[in-house]
């Protein structure tokens, strides 16, 4: 009979062990919210405390409902925890842990906080296990340090996360959480954020899967390991503005399908791998950035630059300066002519006003000529099309052909090809001109444009010796252009 009450009035959780509360089957600390007061919780969670004190045993409040507002400070004289142990466990008011020390490990695996949470100032010694818990109200982790590993995975924040001035010094793996963001405020969304400024993370960090549906900010955090983002959705920013990654280690951005930004403004990138696999609509702000020695591969920044796209093009010119320098201190020279053509290109862009357009006009035609010293090949079409111009000139103007002084005729080809499309007797009016006609003024147009001067043919006096002039002086500016450009793409920069 004895045995029997006993076990009808022990509570029904596992290794528990502790009378049941009331009508409830459960002990006070797991039982509901609605079944228990906030007085009589925090009177026997007194005694609790004080037994794990005077015993030295470990912090275990696994599964437990806390009701009202928990301060383990202030209200449980709570500042030391020896392997604490809150697995599944309840927070129904706010849980504030502020400069509490965690000696041995630290377990909120699944842990549901309802209203806000604080860590700020605590000191985890050991691991830190947050695995799958679930921050309904804001969750504040500022200047918190976490000794070695900190495990965030599958964590929710469905309000402010703030890791201000955190320093992760082992392992840190945010993979597949989630940070929502949206706090209701008279009928208005309010745009929470999930916050690392001033953060040191020392280990490697996984955050993969990871959703972001607010703002997210990095900035001014300090990457001692190597740092993998596979980001899974977000909607606003992904900021890592004054980021600084250790020389050597490796910043891995992976972003699919989103239309938000992600902005590198200021950061620190000087000999590392920065990897970016970004969604067709994601776009990247590199204003400011140091980026040196940092290994980038072009085709994961094309078309991804945020001011061309914005069409702020004297802004996107800087940018694309960047990315030619570094491309120049790592040895990518094909990457670097690609970044020096779009910076011309943005600056040429950036004149498209009534004030600077004729410094439009000027680029514009740089640019078709031999592609700002990037493209050898428009100077050798350019060459070409010089020479059958003249060809066409001399044509009209007449040449001589020496020692015989047979006058090569006249003929106006460009009229008469004009004339003969817009009456339809074009075949009758090219019938006077022969293909030795065609062929000498080529030829004479080349060793003009070449300066060979061989003698074998004159221009007729007049305009023709002005034209042949013309062409020698333009024919030797092209044949210095095309071996500085051809020099430039090959013998290096």
């Amino acid at each position: 009979m004895n045995k029997e009450t006993v076990k009808k009035n022990v509570c029904t959780i596992k290794e528990c062990g502790r009378p049941t509360h009331k009508k409830s089957k459960y002990c006070i600390f797991h039982a509901s919210a609605e079944e228990k007061t906030e007085e009589d919780f925090k009177k026997e969670l007194k005694k609790y405390i004080q037994e794990i004190k005077e015993e030295n045993k470990d912090y275990y409040f696994e599964g437990f409902i806390f009701v009202g507002n928990i301060d383990f400070k202030k209200d449980l004289n709570v500042t030391i925890l020896k392997n604490a142990n809150f697995k599944g466990a309840t927070f129904k008011g706010v849980a504030y842990f502020g400069c509490a020390t965690f000696k041995g490990e630290a377990y909120f695996i699944g842990v549901t906080f309802e209203g806000d949470t604080g860590f700020e100032g605590a000191t985890f010694k050991e691991e830190a296990f947050f695995g799958s818990a679930t921050f309904k109200g804001d969750a504040f982790f500022g200047c918190i340090t976490f000794g070695r590993y900190a495990g965030f995975d599958g964590a929710t924040f469905k309000g402010e996360a703030y890791f201000g001035g955190a320093t992760f010094e082992g392992d840190t793996n945010f993979g597949g959480a989630t940070f929502e963001g949206d706090v209701g405020f008279g009928g208005e969304p309010f745009m929470a954020y999930a916050a690392f400024w001033g953060t040191t993370l020392e280990g490697d960090i996984p955050f993969w899967g990871v959703t972001f549906k607010k703002d997210a900010f990095f900035g001014s955090t300090t990457f001692k390991g190597d740092a993998n983002f596979l980001i899974k959705s977000f909607v606003k920013g992904l900021t890592f503005a004054k980021v600084s990654v250790l020389p050597g280690k490796k910043l891995n951005l992976k972003v699919k399908n989103n239309k938000g930004n992600i902005s590198l403004k200021r950061a620190y990138l000087e000999n590392i791998y920065l990897e970016l696999h970004l969604g067709a609509d994601v776009l990247i702000d590199f204003t400011d950035t140091l980026l040196r020695n940092t290994e980038i591969e072009r085709d994961q920044i094309e078309n991804h630059i945020l001011q061309e796209e914005k069409k702020e093009f004297f802004k996107a010119k800087k940018i694309y300066l960047l990315l030619k320098n570094n491309f120049h201190s790592i040895g990518k020279y094909e990457d670097e002519s690609w970044a020096f053509k779009k910076e011309k290109d943005m600056e040429r862009k950036s004149y498209f006003h009534f004030k600077t357009l004729h410094k439009w006009l000027w680029s514009c035609f740089l640019n078709a000529l031999y592609g700002y010293g990037e493209k050898p090949g428009r100077v050798i079409v350019s060459a070409i099309a010089i020479i059958i111009i003249f060809a066409f000139v001399f044509m009209n103007f007449g040449i001589d052909a020496n020692p015989q002084l047979d006058t090569i005729p006249k003929y106006n080809i460009l009229k008469e090809l004009f004339m003969g499309i817009r009456y339809g007797d074009l075949l009758v009016r090219l019938k006077d001109i022969s293909l030795e006609q065609i062929k000498n003024c080529l030829y004479f147009s080349t060793v003009t444009f070449t300066t060979l001067g061989l003698g074998d043919f004159r221009p007729v006096e007049g305009w023709g010796r002005i034209f042949v002039g013309a062409e020698a002086f333009i024919g030797a500016l092209m044949i210095a252009l095309f071996i500085y450009t051809f020099a430039r793409r090959t013998g290096g920069r």
